[in-house]
């Protein structure tokens, strides 16, 4: 190998001994010039030391060619200053010595090496045949070499090859021209940009010689030394990274010389440490070689030299390679015995299967005789080689005269056949192994039948698997991590900043991992200065030009491959729709769908089996009769066959790699109604599976199942709509279905993006006012709701309303239903009144118009009942859901669904009027029914199950109460998934009841999970997630974080107050959170200045009578207690307690809970013995009707026992043995801490 700055030297011995090659040349008996040692004008091979000339003359065993670097100075005699010091040429005076008792001939190879741009004339592969021409006339190089039987005995005869700061291939992430530019830069001060750039060119030349290099001759040994000392401020030119050939085995040395690049090879002294370890380590070398030789076989050369590495930025996947080897290791069953070990190894173009190949053979080379690497796409590739091999194995004394290829196949296998030693064969691309294949290759007719044969078979189609005599190793897409590694090394960038790293795995991903295309991405990189500084642009460019970066042909020397990633892909795809043109055409309409998860299930061949119809998607394949399940598999089994598609394992599913998708849909964008048509054709596939989910009681997961294929058909139908001209409107159908289904799952983002589509498109081709085009705005406004959107639900509502109340009057059903939406988003945004005085309205308008007994009618009654819960009207709004519940009762039956709804609301407002025992009885027969209708696993049965959970808690049953939410929350993620907002909700509702039983640390913990699952599918904006700050908030502030509790609560308070208004309830509850944090803190002022203003913003908006503000003038006294201001304390605690007596009755749970916390004041005012009476009055109460053990009702115990100990009745504070720490500890462990929080809730 000839690059600037290679200073080699190499022997070769006389016969019967080894010969020493360099990596481009031969050597035999030499017929050399001697000139005077004092002058080398002449270019050619010169002989400067022979032993046969010395005293007494020996014949020489060893033949030393030096052969020098660049003449940066033009000087003369180059090839002698390259290795002399103080006029000490250590080749000549120093070496031969040291090799005694052998004795050499030394050489000096001289050519023109000026730097100089005319002298660049010759490129480096003409340097090289020079020498070669003078090693032996119209001699070829050693690849070339071991082609020919003509010069075996010279490849059997390598020896020994040294190299001096010699560049083979760039460092860590370092381009080998730049390399040769320091190099440069260490004879001339201020080269000239142009030479530079005719050596950086001349270096790609010098990665393919290095790469024709690093496979020698198996008993050829090679010694690299490499500098040890920086070269001025330019510091190491060739380090160790760079001054290796990556031979296997300990073929190979690298020794580092205490020297610069420029003295590295220049001796005076035999004595100077340096020259000292040359000279060594060339003999010990020597000797090596030597007694290799001689206990080495005859030598079968490997075939082809130049095919037998990687690449030099090859990603090992070890995992791969050693599945090869295991296989080739593991024992033969019984009926095995004797049978050539086959590893078939397949997957799709571009996903590394030669490369996997070439590191086995890098890996274990050593452990076979010889390797032989045949090129398998086509049978006369296969037979081109088979002759080559032929040539190289066969006894050339008696060559068959014209070889026919039966002839040359019948002497290699016969070979094989014959010897004992061990071989590895590769039939590589053998892509063509089905008998119907037009370039059809039968591997049979070519395989070794020796035991002692192993062969791996490379091919994209999976028949390869069937070829091997365990289970094969199939090559899919590479790990993120080696994804990375294989993007950087071909980009030239060194993984340093974290951002680097997190855009390029971002351009893996899109990507898919496949090998080819990030090695060509990463090239493409290194190639463009603008993107290596820039990498987040890549990934704009590729999606811009995808079609045209992935045409491109990658850098031999990155991919060591002849085609684009395209062209790989579109002859698979020519070859499967020649086979079976249906399969080609589904392939192209699977485009249209998601490229993972592709399920039998969903084409619905399953459904109406006597049918005959012809579905849509069936036509998109050209047939013209109804497709059955078996015609759908063979056109499956065909794609996967050319590994265009792979089987999913362990499902009855199929995948696609996301950039042979997306090509698949690229290669159509000139077609435009061919992309109609076929998206079309995937719709309704997609449509006619949703609309008979529901007949098919289909599960939420199977129902998610088709969630992405939905969302990429929608993709696909926004690409095409925007291109072409879009006008028909009856096509929108299967679109508007998709979001209904969307929303139905709980997947409201993508409900949006449909719902949108379908309204921008409606507006255009039928205009504003038109029915479908109202209503596509009806369902967005939906969407929005559901998203937390409110602002912009409850605007695009009115338009709605408007638009119907004037196209299709007031009393039309459309138009009430508009006004039925709108007050329910209005109520939502804690617009009570308005939206309760349009809920009337409504009711009004349905019992006119549809009468008593209507659905809709009474509906529209449990809307208006809900309403007013929410306002606190809880005995009018129970009266109301009574009502509706007996009317369903009537009318749907006993175990109608909505009948158990209605059933399932009024317990809710029971619960909330206290009545906790009739609210949990009623949710226990809401349960069971549903249990018993709908099945365990039902939605509703869970979400009955979690409100009853709720009412446990409510009860103090808190133990009942958490292990029935976590039986909902496992039930929610194994139906719904992680991520579904119902599973979400139910983490927190069991997050909240972890921290009323005092397990705080967990409660946060999970607390914090709901937080960044909102955040991240919901947004930050949205209700749900500020609620989860706030709950988290809560949590944190009981684990005495107050700090930290503060500063969140002032967030969901800025958020509530800058989405929902000043005056929306739940903006005032943030505000009383913030308050009660506040007061923790001690900053009481602040607090009670606060609760005034909430209390006035809840009379102003609630009214007095409501029960939050009650709440709100229960906690403002709590914490003018706290100030000390007792006297106004107790008489705002009596005020709450004469409202909650009159509103909620004397036993309501906030009704006693306003008398404890008046009996506490009074305590404190030194009124001992009416705080007393009244305290014994909140016991009984809580024992009666909450029962001995809830925690209340240990809280009063706990109350009363202290203010009788205030009063000096120590023996009653005791009280009896039933009454001590048995129920009083266990509670007080719990709920320490809490009290605090217990008082301002009430």
């Amino acid at each position: 190998m000839l690059v600037p700055e290679i200073r080699s030297s190499f022997l070769r011995t006389r016969p019967p001994y080894p010969t020493i090659y360099p990596a481009f040349g031969s050597l035999t008996k030499l017929p050399c010039s001697a000139l005077p040692s004092s002058t080398m004008a002449q270019a050619g091979l010169h002989v400067i030391y022979d032993s046969a000339s010395s005293d007494p003359p020996c014949e020489a065993e060893l033949d030393i060619v030096a052969v020098h670097g660049l003449n940066f100075k033009n000087s003369n005699n180059h090839a002698r200053k390259t290795w002399t010091m103080n006029d000490k040429l250590w080749l000549k005076d120093f070496l031969p010595v040291a090799l005694l008792p052998k004795h050499a001939r030394v050489m000096l190879f001289e050519y023109n090496s000026s730097p100089a741009i005319g002298a660049t004339a010759i490129k480096l592969s003409g340097h090289a045949n020079n020498l070669l021409q003078w090693l032996k006339l119209k001699r070829k190089t050693l690849v070339a070499a071991t082609l020919d039987v003509t010069y075996k005995s010279m490849v059997e005869a390598a020896c020994l090859l040294v190299f001096f700061a010699t560049p083979h291939q760039g460092g860590n992430y370092a381009n080998l021209g730049n390399i040769v530019a320091k190099i440069v830069r260490t004879g001339m001060s201020k080269p000239k940009n142009d030479l530079l750039e005719a050596l950086k060119a001349n270096s790609d030349q010098a990665m393919q010689r290095f790469e024709q290099a690093r496979h020698l001759p198996e008993r050829c040994l090679v010694v690299n030394f490499y500098e040890g000392d920086p070269y001025g401020k330019i510091g190491l030119i060739v380090d160790k990274k760079s001054a290796t050939l990556n031979l296997p085995g300990t073929r190979e040395k690298q020794i580092a010389i205490h020297a610069d690049h420029s003295t590295i090879c220049k001796f005076d002294s035999p004595d100077s440490l340096a020259c000292e370890l040359v000279l060594g380590t060339i003999a010990d070398e020597v000797e090596r070689a030597l007694a290799m030789s001689r206990s080495a076989t005859p030598l079968v050369p490997s075939y082809p030299l130049s095919s037998m590495t990687p690449v030099k930025t090859f990603v090992q996947r070890p995992l791969l390679r050693d599945s090869i080897r295991n296989q080739f290791t593991k024992p033969l069953e019984a009926d095995k015995q004797g049978e050539v070990r086959t590893v078939g190894v397949w997957g799709m173009g571009g996903a590394g299967k030669s490369q996997i190949a070439l590191s086995y053979v890098q890996r274990y080379r050593t452990e076979y005789n010889a390797t032989f690497w045949i090129q398998a796409d086509h049978t006369a590739s296969v037979d081109r080689d088979f002759l080559a091999i032929y040539r190289l194995l066969v006894d050339t004394t008696q060559p068959l005269s014209d070889p026919k290829p039966e002839d040359v196949k019948r002497e290699v296998l016969g070979w094989f056949a014959r010897a004992s030693e061990k071989y590895l064969v590769i039939f590589d691309g053998a892509d063509s192994l089905h008998q119907t294949d037009e370039d059809f290759v039968d591997l049979s007719q070519y395989c070794p039948g020796s035991s002692n044969t192993h062969i791996i078979i490379t091919s994209r189609s999976s028949i390869a698997k069937s070829r091997s005599t365990f289970e094969g190793v199939s090559v899919e897409e590479l790990e993120e991590a080696q994804s990375v590694e294989l993007f950087l090394a071909c980009a030239e960038i060194q993984p340093e900043r974290e951002d680097v790293l997190a855009e390029t795995k971002l351009i893996v991903h899109e990507l898919g991992y496949l090998a080819l295309a990030v090695s060509m991405a990463g090239r493409y990189v290194s190639q463009t200065p603008r993107l290596s500084s820039n990498l987040s642009a890549y990934l704009d460019e590729f999606r811009s030009r995808r079609r045209d970066l992935l045409s491109e042909i990658p850098d031999k020397l990155v991919a060591r491959y002849h085609h684009s990633v395209m062209t790989v892909w579109e002859t698979s795809y020519d070859a499967v729709s020649k086979q079976l043109p249906e399969a080609g055409r589904l392939m192209t309409l699977l485009c249209f769908i998601h490229y993972d998860d592709i399920f039998l299930e969903l084409f619905g061949l399953d459904r109406d089996p006597g049918s005959t119809a012809v579905a849509p998607w069936m036509s998109a394949l050209g047939c013209q009769t109804r497709v059955d399940v078996h015609q759908l598999e063979k056109c499956f089994w065909v794609l996967e066959k050319y590994s265009l598609c792979q089987r999913k394992k362990m499902k009855t599913s199929y995948s696609i790699h996301r950039l042979v998708h997306a090509w698949g849909y690229d290669r159509l964008k000139s077609d435009k109604d061919e992309v109609e048509r076929l998206w079309y054709a995937a719709s309704q596939l997609l449509d006619d599976y949703i609309k008979t989910s529901s007949d098919r009681q289909d599960g939420p997961v199977t129902k998610l199942r088709v969630v992405p294929h939905l969302t990429d058909n929608i993709h696909s139908f926004k690409n095409i709509s925007r291109i072409n001209d879009w006008n028909k409107v009856d096509w929108l159908e299967a679109v508007e279905r998709f979001g209904f289904f969307f929303a139905k799952v709980g997947r409201w983002n993508d409900a949006a993006i449909s719902r949108r589509e379908v309204l921008k498109k409606r507006q255009r081709i039928l205009g504003d006012e038109h029915p479908d085009t109202i209503s596509a705005m009806n369902n967005l406004a939906t969407t929005l709701s559901d998203q937390g959107k409110l602002d912009e639900a409850a605007l695009m509502q009115k338009e709605v309303l408007k638009k119907r109340q004037r196209i299709l009057r007031d009393e039309h059903p459309d138009t009430i239903s508009a006004m039925n939406n709108l007050a329910n988003t209005l109520g939502d945004q804690g617009k009570l009144d308005e939206a309760a005085s349009m809920m009337k309205e409504v009711l009004k308008k349905r019992q006119r118009i549809l009468g008593d007994k209507h659905p809709d009618m009474i509906s529209a009654m449990n809307n208006l009942a809900t309403t007013l819960s929410d306002q606190g009207k809880l005995d009018e709004a129970a009266s109301m859901m009574k009502e509706v519940l007996e009317k369903r009762q009537r009318i749907l039956g006993d175990e109608h669904p909505a009948t158990i709804s209605a059933m399932s609301n009024l317990a809710t407002t029971l619960s909330d009027q206290g009545k906790l025992d009739e609210a949990a009885s009623m949710k226990k027969e809401v349960l069971e029914k549903r249990q018993w209708i709908l099945g365990d696993e039902h939605p509703d049965t869970i979400s009955a199950m979690n409100n009853l959970a709720n009412t446990l808690g409510d009860q103090g049953k808190l133990d009942e109460a958490a292990s029935m939410k976590k039986e909902v929350l496992e039930k929610r993620q194994w139906i719904l998934g992680d991520e579904h907002p119902d599973t979400i909700s139910a983490m927190n509702n069991l997050a909240n009841t972890l921290g009323d039983q005092g397990k705080l640390d967990e409660a946060a913990s999970m607390m914090k999970e709901v937080l960044e699952k909102r955040q991240r599918i919901l947004g930050d904006e949205h209700p749900a997630t500020i609620t989860a700050i706030s709950n988290l908030a809560t949590t944190l502030s009981d684990q005495g974080k107050l700090d930290e509790a503060a500063l969140m609560k002032k967030e969901v308070l800025e958020k509530r107050q800058r989405i929902l208004g000043d005056e929306h309830p739940d903006t005032i509850s943030a505000m009383n959170n913030l308050i009660n944090t506040l007061g923790d803190q001690g900053k009481l002022d602040e607090a009670v200045s606060i609760k005034r203003e909430v209390l006035k913003k809840m009379q102003r908006i609630l009214g007095d009578e409501h029960p939050a503000t009650i709440s709100a003038m229960n906690n403002l006294a709590n914490t003018l207690g706290d100030q000390g201001k007792l006297d106004e304390a107790a008489s705002m605690m009596k005020e709450v307690l004469k409202k909650r007596q009159r509103i909620l009755g004397d036993e309501h749970p906030a009704t006693i809970s306003a008398m404890n916390n008046l009996a506490t004041t009074l305590s404190d005012q030194g009124k001992l013995d009416e705080a007393a009476s009244m305290m014994k009055e909140v016991l009984e109460k809580r024992q009666r009707i909450l029962g001995d053990e809830h925690p209340a009702t240990i809280t009063a115990m706990s109350n009363l026992a202290a203010m009788l100990r205030d009063q000096g009745k120590v023996d009653e504070a005791i009280g009896p043995p039933d009454v001590s720490t048995t129920k009083k500890q266990p509670f007080l462990k719990r709920v320490t801490g809490k009290l605090q929080k217990v008082r301002n809730s009430c």
